[in-house]
């Protein structure tokens, strides 16, 4: 067996910024479900750790839009280390290392006390003395009421694909070499099994494969070709990271911790008989078949008054993440469409349309004549907000982009692109966001071309309006291969989205 002890090491992992990582996104789900929480300011001293932190895109993410933050990478593969190293270097980022260590055996010593954690892309795809070492390292460097996002294969969501993966990887293993060739190769042999859209499989698989459908071969090999691939029960994590002195907080898709949203009539019903949260959980799973799941732990839970909650998410600032002309009252549930209530939130977008502000401004706008401020309820509007995807957090509100955060952004597009195709988004860091907004690609390469005008001399002013021409011209610098009408189209596209997005992104701090 390799150094890799069955995991996957000749093929980079994707590299990506993954929202659910943040550690104020953390402290979010916390306050909404009433537990204490450090929200803290880009300036602030903060030490947030990424265990397998891949080729360091969230990490350097977190460190250039939060100068204050001292941020940890944490990887096995020696070839993630290098490439995270060498974009913090090009990009000018002091604030964050990259560390190879084997987590099975890192007992973190040389390592200041953590104030947030994450693993993503980890716990599924490892063995269980990797599992045994995360949890005993955030045991013993996690400082009491730090977070934790964990991401996972949960299941039943996975059980119609349990067989498919074996045979998928058995099968690229004696037709391939290269990981991403064998995951190719064996996905071949799976939909030849059970059809081209999965038809022949169960309903989940379906779901799944019809997803896997357009993915390339790197991202299959990482998902599947691992020999320790091992979809669980959420009840098992809790399990496991109660040996750390952890509890379940929520989810950071905020509506999932709104049974009432995200469970159907009976499921409800039968979620309600039960205090331990692990259930709501399970029927939660049971009910919804979805895959993958992001959890947010604490280690050492705290609960909070409620009037002490509402103040401090009155005193959040929101700005509006979709241009206001798209905003919908409408949204999704598992048992059908909701509305919001329109009295109350088109104010709401109103005020927002005019640029950011805070929760509370928000609250008064929105209040019906009459009623008593004590009766606001401001999780329930930014769970709504944030949400629905229509408004994100702005840590820093009217922070300007700084060289590190322009620099990092080209060289995660140059990385993510590539000589790939276009139909992704991508994750641009925002100083103001303490973060990174996550972008369609031609939109992410039009704000990239806007900031080759900024400079310290031009901080703070308007950037100018590019023309058709100009437009032209630097899709022909990008893509001088590129057939003329699909150059075209594109340059409809970037048009398109400076026109919609440019007053909204503005207003986060991205200026385009």
């Amino acid at each position: 067996m390799s150094w890799g002890s069955g995991y996957v090491t000749d093929i980079a992992y994707a590299p990506g910024y993954y929202v659910e990582q943040s550690p104020r996104l953390m402290a979010l789900v916390a306050l909404l479900t009433g537990r204490a929480a450090r929200m803290a300011a880009p300036d602030e001293s903060f030490h947030f750790l990424d265990i397998g932190s891949g080729r360091g895109f969230t990490a350097l993410v977190l460190a250039a839009t939060n100068p204050g933050w001292t941020v940890t990478g944490i990887d096995f593969n020696p070839g993630h280390v290098a490439a995270a190293r060498d974009l913090a270097a090009r990009a000018g980022i002091g604030n964050c290392r990259f560390i190879e260590a084997d987590l099975a055996r890192f007992d973190g010593a040389d390592l200041a006390p953590v104030d947030a954690a994450s693993l993503h892309g980890v716990w599924t795809w490892v063995d269980d003395q990797v599992r045994a070492g995360i949890v005993r390292l955030l045991a013993e460097r996690l400082v009491p009421g730090g977070f934790c996002h964990v991401s996972y294969n949960v299941q039943p969501g996975w059980g119609g694909m349990i067989g498919l993966q074996r045979l998928m990887r058995e099968a690229g293993r004696r037709l391939a070499f290269r990981a991403d060739r064998q995951a190719e190769r064996g996905f071949e042999i799976v939909r030849r099994l059970v059809g081209q859209d999965g038809e022949r499989a169960d309903e989940k698989a379906q779901a799944i494969l019809r997803a896997l459908a357009d993915k390339p071969g790197a991202y299959l090999a990482h998902e599947f070709m691992n020999a320790n691939w091992r979809p669980c029960f959420h009840a098992d994590v809790v399990e496991a990271f109660a040996e750390a002195k952890f509890s379940y907080v929520g989810s950071p898709h905020l509506l999932d911790n709104f049974v009432e949203l995200v469970l159907p009539p009976v499921a409800l019903d039968l979620a309600r008989e039960f205090e331990d949260p692990a259930m709501t959980e399970l029927v939660k799973d049971l009910t919804l078949g979805r895959p993958l799941r992001h959890d947010i732990y604490v280690r050492g839970e705290r609960r909070l008054a409620t009037g002490a909650r509402d103040q401090a998410l009155k005193d959040l600032a929101l700005g509006l993440s979709v241009p206001s002309t798209h905003r919908s009252l409408k949204f999704q549930t598992a048992s059908g469409e909701a509305t919001m209530n329109a009295s109350f939130y088109e104010p709401v977008f109103a005020r927002l349309a005019q640029g950011v502000a805070r929760v509370g401004e928000l609250l008064d706008v929105a209040r019906p004549p009459g009623r008593s401020p004590a009766a606001d309820n401001p999780a329930e509007l930014v769970a709504m907000l944030v949400g629905t995807g229509q408004a994100v957090m702005v840590a820093s509100p009217g922070l300007p982009m700084t060289r590190q955060a322009v620099a990092l952004n080209a060289a995660m597009f140059a990385e993510q692109i590539g000589a790939g195709p276009w139909n992704r988004n991508i994750g641009l860091a925002v100083p103001a966001l303490g973060g990174a907004f996550n972008l369609p690609a031609v939109g992410a390469f039009a704000v990239l071309r806007q900031h080759d005008w900024l400079s310290d001399a031009t901080v703070g002013q308007a950037l100018p309006t590019p023309d058709r021409a100009t437009i032209e011209c630097w899709l022909e610098a990008a893509l001088p291969n590129q057939e003329q009408d699909l150059r075209q189209a594109m340059a409809d596209g970037v048009e398109g989205f400076l026109r919609n997005s440019r007053a909204t992104l503005a207003a986060l701090g991205l200026p385009c």
